[in-house]
């Protein structure tokens, strides 16, 4: 597995970890929404401030063009369900 393969699956398990403690009952009950749409938003504003314009649009496109692909949001492994 290579380093940033790595870095991706740590980024990930640490932000699903994070969204589904701010999410849910036991956390900070937060609507699911609001934190999609922070996280959206600072998805969108990390990309906007780190790529050329012309790939920036390539990534928003790529993202939109992958709504078929989008999966549900599983809490992990020995949590409760969120709704």
């Amino acid at each position: 597995m290579t380093d940033k393969t790595q870095d991706i699956e740590a980024v990930y398990a640490a932000i699903h970890g994070f969204t589904h403690n701010l999410m849910s009952e036991e956390g900070l009950g937060i609507d699911p929404l609001v934190v999609a749409a922070v996280l959206a938003s600072t998805a969108l504003a990390i990309y906007k401030t780190t790529l050329a314009e012309d790939d920036f649009n390539d990534i928003v496109d790529a993202i939109a063009d992958s709504r078929g692909h989008v999966k549900p949001f599983i809490p992990p492994q020995g949590s409760v369900q969120l709704h």
